[in-house]
């Protein structure tokens, strides 16, 4: 289990003001995965949001295949995105399986799952409750199962029913989460459970990010899905850098988080809470001094060539402008640049048929 750096720092930590900055020399990447402020490694590295905390002082640790990998708290981010306000991390799939010697389901188990010390919460939008099996009932519920419970049941008739690519109740069936909650509890049924006459003695049930889950029939039919994904699969938590809202936020000069000079306060749709945005055209990191930088969309190559005249192009802060050449007119974004007619030449021409 990864320990958090953060339960070193002291209570007068906490105050953090507009003007501090994490240091330079920083590790802002760990194995594969960049670590963008305000999480990082290390005291100074990130921002501390008090005692107990788990959300962004992370730490990096070497795995059983020796390679490096970030974790916050036991869970390993798979990367982190500040636009979103969103961590990726890998969860547990949970497993209830058929036992042949006692002729039944083996005895019950519950998951928790737990981040209410943090200011993360579960993606509703990213998320899924997912359960694969045969005659499959599974929920996800909160701690003291008063608040919310939502769940599905996978069913299968026949093998051939099952479709890889569909979860819609034959062998996997799919969940929404409510939004806004930081701790759930998976649980199965115990009056549904998969039998030894069954197709599959085994039945999951996990909480994962709708985007990576695609459903195959060896999952349910051979048993590997958790084989095959090493047992665990993406996970989408949201995150605030603050719990007030944008206005609230903005009347605490020395704590408000959006420092960079072109960044702006986005709140969140989880409840009290904001984010910070680099302002429109431009990019970075929005909680740095600094951190958000003008796009050049003339020469970025991400982009396709903005104007519709080559060379026309002419970056501003934040935009640009497609302007026509000295001596030309016309519209460089839409239409053509063309030489201006001579103000001599047209008087001439006007003048001609009078002539002596």
């Amino acid at each position: 289990m990864a320990v958090l750096i953060a339960s070193a720092w002291p209570a007068a930590a906490s105050t953090t003001t507009a003007a501090a900055q994490p240091a330079a020399a920083c590790q802002r990447r760990c194995g594969d995965v960049d670590i963008p402020y305000p999480f990082g490694i290390g005291r100074g590295c990130y921002l501390y949001t008090g005692e107990g905390d788990v959300t962004f002082g992370l730490t990096c640790n070497r795995t059983a295949d020796g390679s490096y990998r970030p974790f916050c708290w036991e869970y390993e981010v798979l990367d982190v995105s500040l636009r979103r306000g969103q961590a990726r991390v890998r969860n547990d799939i949970n497993r209830w399986c058929y036992n042949a010697t006692t002729r039944s389901m083996d005895a019950e188990s519950t998951w928790w799952w737990d981040v209410s010390d943090s200011w993360f919460h579960v993606s509703d939008e990213g998320n899924r409750l997912v359960v694969v099996g045969c005659n499959s009932l599974a929920y996800v519920t909160s701690v003291n199962e008063t608040e919310y419970m939502t769940g599905c049941m996978a069913t299968c008739p026949s093998v051939g029913r099952l479709e890889n690519g569909s979860c819609s109740g034959m062998g996997c069936c799919e969940a929404a989460i409510p939004r806004g909650i930081n701790s759930y509890v998976v649980g199965f049924e115990e009056k549904f459970n998969t039998t030894s006459g069954a197709v599959g003695r085994c039945s999951y049930a996990v909480v994962v990010e709708a985007a990576s889950f695609e459903f195959r029939t060896t999952y349910v039919t051979t048993g590997d899905f958790v084989e095959s994904t090493g047992g665990k699969v993406p996970l989408v938590l949201d995150w605030v850098v603050g719990k007030k809202t944008c206005r609230e936020a903005r009347r605490n000069a020395t704590g408000y988080m959006c420092v960079s000079r072109d960044s702006e306060c986005v709140d969140s749709r989880n409840g009290p809470g904001y984010l910070c945005n680099c302002s429109a055209g431009f990019e970075g990191n929005p909680y740095l001094l600094d951190g958000c930088q003008d796009i050049n969309e003339c020469e970025d190559s991400r982009f396709k060539y903005p104007c519709s005249v080559p060379g026309t192009c002419i970056n501003t802060p934040g935009g640009f402008r497609c302007s026509c050449p000295d001596k030309t007119t016309g519209n460089a974004y839409f239409g053509t640049c063309e030489a201006k007619k001579s103000q001599l030449g047209v008087h001439i021409a006007i003048g001609t048929p009078y002539a002596l």
